[in-house]
């Protein structure tokens, strides 16, 4: 009944404001392909955790002493203005399309850079895992942007998405929080759901939208490590700077 409210809505929304393209005001689209164009994908191989160099964004040997996961994939260029206006949309404004562009941008980066064929990712060994959101962020959003991007990430490349961690703590957003506070802020915010029915041995894609300082991808992989997954990693659009 919600979804179908939601349809309705849009409908009319799109009746009296009609979509127009971020970049260029052509009517029809969120971002037409032109503009689209205009988002270059992550070309630099560097540790997400400290920004040094690092091949197929591998976290460094420093940075791994204090983190569970073994790459950070970043997408896009979080400078780029319709790239930001894009998740903006998303994330405030509650335009659940625009998962689809965002999702689309993940896929080519993985493509470009053949990610899943260099790290053996496949249907038979790989779960995709949402960064979860709280109940009560939920409930005002209507949906979170992260499990969006993971459903068509796991639709279109094959690989089985699971809800295998819950937010049980309400964190304030981490925008405008130094690094420490980042840590602290999402310190023992999740936990594990159902986590004895799935094996372990399987190879963990955690989804997120944005990262920063890496806090919240971090606290995800320790409770996935605890749990007895040993190979986890990280996809998110973009990268904002700390």
């Amino acid at each position: 009944m919600r979804k179908k409210i939601k349809i309705a809505a849009d409908f009319i929304l799109n009746l009296i404001f009609p979509k127009e393209c971020l970049g260029c005001q052509k009517e029809g689209c969120y971002l037409c392909q032109n503009c689209l164009a205009k988002i270059e994908l992550n070309d630099k191989f560097y540790c997400a955790l400290c920004k040094k160099p690092s091949p197929l964004m591998l976290i460094c040997s420093d940075c791994r002493k204090s983190s569970e996961l073994k790459a950070i994939w970043v997408a896009a260029d979080y400078n780029n203005a319709l790239l930001q206006d894009l998740i903006h949309l998303l994330k405030y404004n509650y335009v659940e399309e625009i998962s689809g562009i965002l999702g689309d941008l993940a896929i080519k980066y993985l493509q470009t850079n053949q990610i899943l064929g260099q790290f053996n990712l496949n249907s038979a060994n790989t779960i995709i895992v949402p960064v979860p959101l709280h109940k009560k962020r939920w409930q005002k959003r209507g949906f979170n942007q992260s499990e969006l991007l993971a459903d068509l990430l796991s639709s279109r490349l094959g690989l089985a998405k699971e809800n295998l961690i819950g937010r049980i703590k309400n964190t304030q957003t981490q925008i405008n929080l130094k690094r420490n506070e980042r840590q602290e802020n999402v310190k023992s915010a999740f936990s594990l759901k159902n986590i004895a029915l799935f094996d372990k041995n399987k190879k963990i894609i955690l989804i997120d939208d944005v990262v920063t300082t890496g806090s919240t991808l971090n606290e995800c992989a320790k409770v996935l490590e605890q749990a007895g997954f040993m190979e986890i990693y990280g996809l998110v659009v973009a990268q904002r700077e700390d």
